[in-house]
């Protein structure tokens, strides 16, 4: 199996060149009208939490937070082009040039990330040093002073000795990303489900490809913990099971 990124995936779900399609964000209405065009329909089931981690540079002792309107002056459109320091951010900040990494546009973490910042996927500053895996991003920062960079907190779990996790204030106060608060709605709008995405005419009509669903399904919460994701609840992952078995088509969570 090749790992092409959530975009990719959808692409070929829609186009009906896949079975299966692991995704870091749900659908959007305009894949969602792909899939439309090519009379494709999909069984969509969420499979874990997930969260966007926020990672510094652990030799900028003196930040250990952001909230979302600096984010949104780090990361937004109109900063496009714009060489800033961090005491442009925050004046007690030192002058530290801002260096920024994070996930390349065929990532669901970009769309997710640039919808939390401007309101739409794709739509973010794109003078930032990108890179196709996680990995990769959080080895750039852990190189770079005063580097800022965004990842999966499934990424970050492995390698949080490289990197400082930024807390994230959304006006009531400067939360940790963790499972706890992920799974309490306190880590707010950089928490995210992942999903998968099952085609349902090879479901339906492919042993194969209706046993590996049903097979993911039923240990995904297993599945999740050992890749370091948040697990949803029994009574979630039942649900899921009963959809997958009921064929139930279409998407509950696309925007």
């Amino acid at each position: 199996m090749e790992a092409k990124g959530t975009s990719t995936g959808f692409s070929q779900l829609c186009e009906n060149r896949t079975d299966l399609a692991m995704a870091s964000r749900a659908i959007n209405g305009k894949e969602l009208a792909a899939c439309r065009s090519k009379n494709v329909a999909f069984i969509e089931m969420p499979v874990a939490w997930d969260a966007v981690v926020l990672v510094a540079n652990r030799n900028n002792g003196w930040l250990r937070d952001i909230n979302l309107a600096e984010l949104r002056l780090i990361w937004g459109p109109e900063s496009n082009g714009k060489k800033l320091a961090w005491n442009q951010i925050r004046a007690a900040y030192p002058a530290t040039p801002i260096a920024l990494f994070g996930l390349d546009q065929k990532s669901g973490t970009f769309d997710f990330f640039s919808t939390v910042i401007s309101g739409s996927p794709k739509v973010m500053r794109s003078d930032f040093q990108d890179a196709t895996e996680h990995a990769a991003v959080i080895d750039r920062v852990s190189k770079t002073p005063g580097a800022i960079g965004f990842v999966s907190m499934a990424a970050y779990a492995e390698n949080a000795s490289k990197v400082a996790a930024l807390a994230v204030d959304e006006g009531g106060g400067p939360v940790i990303p963790s499972s706890q608060s992920v799974i309490s709605g306190q880590y707010g709008k950089l928490a995210r489900l992942t999903f998968l995405y099952v085609n349902k005419a090879a479901y339906d009509g492919r042993p194969q490809v209706r046993d590996f669903a049903n097979f993911v399904i039923e240990g995904a919460g297993r599945f999740a913990s050992y890749a370091r994701f948040v697990p949803l609840t029994n009574a979630n992952y039942q649900e899921q099971a009963t959809r997958l078995k009921r064929g139930d088509a279409g998407s509950l969570f696309s925007k």
